[in-house]
Order: structure tokens, then C-alpha cells, then sequence
């Protein structure tokens, strides 16, 4: 191997070289970008992905720009730099090219990275780049509703028209109508093995037996969850049954999974979304995403529990006990921690929307770099795969 193979270069003793910076940052991606920010655990593919990206940006950037073109080594990134980068953010945001939400999510790389050099401290406190906290602060609460059903598409037809064509994404879809599952889980969900009795659910999640659905079974899900994070949902009507077999029939072998075994699930993310973009499934063609089934999920069981619709649906008058009976409910529902991310999916409720809205996290700005309600569903008989 030669002197210059990143499996061989000592990043410690290396001299600093300005003249190759994507060589260093690759060394240095190599090392730490497989690693969470600050908890000692590995982190996902989509993640390090991201980090990469927003590493390889920031040098390039800072190299060719209008401005000033800055040659440095990776490790030798300060002040100066961080505060060019982010004022160029800065100027985004008040362009309208950088959403809110895009922000924070790139301002908490860039913390990483300057921990990975060595410079924890380096950055100052986001608001101290952003003369106005709408620039990176994006509301929790949504104003549309985005299920399916909003929309009038009927979910049981367009999941039909892909079971024709690709099985797997078709559990999928079911799976994330019926459970509210994500993606992610819907794919690595193994039908045969992950059901528990309403026992073990009990046992298991401390759930006290009174949550009304009167369910046999429960969907043990926890493969693919946000930080492995175990919820049991009831198998407890038709949808759900059908959903539960429909992924039976496709999983192959009693460890099988639902996506496609002859594919890894970095292929079989890249397939699903593929299928849902053949079908039309996308913001640009149905003006739905596979996440509005979640958003369905979420306002069908909020309308179960209190009788009424979700706020962005139109709902209103519900108690604000019952309200937040069933905000809590939902929010387990979704494998979610704390009630108050109910919001993104169900609106703000009256007693909150009377309150001053508080600030939430804003989305970050994505540089240029190279690179629901209680309608019913038919419910057809499981197909025969």
C-alpha cells in the first residue's frame, strides 16, 4: 500500500496539508463518521451520509466561493471559518433558498465535526449567527393535513396497483397504514416472529391492560425504530389482520423480513422508493408520500379515542383532558416519547392554540454541494402470493 492509503495514514502525525484537504477529511470521516455525536454508540447509514455530505460542503465551499477562497487543512477550521459558513447560511435563509428546519440539522454536524478536531467549544450558540430566530426555527405545528384521505386518494387502490408489480413494497404500504410504522420498520419488520400476545405486550411495555382495544395481538415493533425504541401496537381490526398476513404471506421463511431477502436494506430502501416513485406516490405526482400513511394512522386513532377529528382536520370541541388522553395515546401509537410531537400530525388543540406558540427546532439550510381522520379503507381479502 502506498504512504498515501487512508488504512495506513496515522491522522496524529500527519503534517498539516492545506493543498490536500478532501484527503485529510476523508481520513478524518474514516474515523470518526461511524460514531454518535456524543453517546457511545455507532449511528445509521442515512446519518453518516448526511454528516459526509455536509463535511465535503463546508471545504468546498470555503475553497470556491466568490468571497474568499480559504486554503486550510481540515483540522486547522476555527472561528473565522465557522463564522463565514455560517453567515453564507444566514444569507440563504433570508433568500427563501435555506428551509428552517434544514439548519439546525446542519449547524449539529458542524458541532460534530469541530468535536472530531478537537475543538469542542469552537462554535457559538446558533442564535448567535441569526439576527432573526424564524430563519432557523420552524414550527412543530402543522396547519395541512397530510394523509391520503385529505386528498381523497383511495389507499386500498393505489396499494393494489403495487402489489402487481413489487409484493414487498405492497406489505409495506399496508404495514404503514395499519401499524403507522416507518419506512424503515415496515421493511425490516419479521411478521412471523415479531407478534406478542397481549400478555407479553403488557409485560413487556408496562402498558396496565386498559388501553381499550381489547386486542389478542400486538405488532411487536422494534427493528429500524428511532434509538431501538420498542412499542407494541393491537392487531385489533380488519386492516390491521389483513396488513399482519398480507406481510406473512410475503416474508419468506419464519425469520424473514419484508423486504426483498435478496437485497440489503440500504437496496431495499433505494427499491421502495423507487416503487413510489413508478406509482406516483411523490409530492410532484399524487401530492402524497408514503409518511402520509403515518399521518392517516395517527388522526384515525386520535378520532377513535375522542370522537372527533384532529384539530387539522377541522376538528374541534374535545375536552382537553380527553385531548390530551389521546395526544398521549397516539404518541406511544407512533413510538414516540413525548406527546407534544402529536402536533406535526394532529394540529395544535384549542387550549394550546391559546397559548403563545413556543419556538421548536428549526430546519437547516441544504447547501449546494455535489451532491389522519377516520375514514374507512376496503379491506380486501389477503392475496394469494
Amino acid at each position: 500500500m502506498s504512504q498515501t492509503d487512508p488504512l495506513t495514514v496515522d491522522l496524529d502525525t500527519l503534517p498539516l496539508q492545506p493543498q490536500r484537504c478532501m484527503h485529510v477529511l476523508a481520513l478524518i470521516l474514516r474515523r470518526h463518521n461511524w460514531q454518535h455525536a456524543v453517546k457511545a454508540k455507532n449511528i445509521g447509514h442515512r446519518t453518516a451520509q448526511s454528516r459526509g455530505r455536509l463535511c465535503v460542503w463546508v471545504f468546498r465551499f470555503l475553497h470556491h466561493n466568490s468571497i474568499k477562497a480559504f486554503k486550510l487543512d481540515p483540522r486547522s477550521f476555527s472561528g473565522r471559518h465557522a463564522d463565514f459558513v455560517l453567515a453564507h447560511w444566514c444569507a440563504e435563509a433570508k433568500a427563501g433558498r435555506l428551509a428552517p428546519g434544514t439548519i439546525p440539522t446542519y449547524y449539529s454536524h458542524l458541532k460534530t465535526f469541530t468535536r472530531w478536531i478537537g475543538k469542542p467549544k469552537l462554535l457559538k450558540p446558533i442564535r448567535a449567527y441569526f439576527d432573526d430566530p424564524a430563519l432557523y426555527r420552524r414550527s412543530g405545528i402543522t396547519t395541512d393535513d397530510k394523509s391520503w384521505r385529505a386528498l381523497g386518494i383511495d389507499v386500498a387502490s393505489v396499494i393494489h396497483d403495487v402489489e402487481d408489480y413489487d409484493v414487498h413494497a405492497a406489505a409495506s404500504l399496508w404495514l404503514m397504514l395499519a401499524f403507522g410504522l416507518r419506512f424503515k420498520e415496515s421493511l425490516m419488520l419479521r411478521p412471523h416472529v415479531d407478534v406478542a400476545t397481549a400478555r407479553q405486550a403488557r409485560g413487556d411495555s408496562g402498558l396496565d391492560g386498559e388501553d381499550g382495544s381489547g386486542a389478542v395481538q400486538y405488532l411487536d415493533t422494534h427493528r429500524g425504530t428511532k434509538g431501538g425504541r420498542q412499542r407494541y401496537v393491537p392487531i385489533d381490526d380488519a386492516l390491521c389482520r389483513h396488513a399482519f398476513t398480507y406481510a406473512c404471506h410475503v416474508a419468506k421463511g419464519t425469520q424473514g423480513s419484508v423486504g426483498d431477502p435478496n437485497l440489503t436494506l440500504v437496496q431495499a430502501l433505494r427499491r421502495l422508493r423507487y416503487v413510489m416513485e413508478r406509482f406516483g406516490i411523490t409530492k410532484r405526482d399524487l401530492r402524497v408520500v408514503p409518511h402520509g400513511l403515518r399521518h392517516q394512522f395517527a388522526a384515525s386513532h386520535y378520532t377513535e379515542l375522542t370522537g372527533s377529528l384532529p384539530p387539522v382536520s377541522g376538528g374541534q370541541g374535545v375536552a382537553p383532558s380527553a385531548d390530551s388522553a389521546a395526544r398521549q395515546r397516539v404518541s406511544a401509537l407512533l413510538g414516540h416519547g413525548r406527546p407534544q410531537i402529536t402536533n406535526a400530525y394532529l394540529g395544535q388543540s384549542a387550549v394550546m392554540r391559546s397559548k403563545a406558540p413556543a419556538g421548536s427546532t428549526p430546519e437547516l439550510p441544504s447547501p449546494a454541494i455535489a451532491e389522519s381522520d377516520a375514514a374507512t379503507v376496503a379491506v380486501p381479502s389477503p392475496s394469494t402470493l
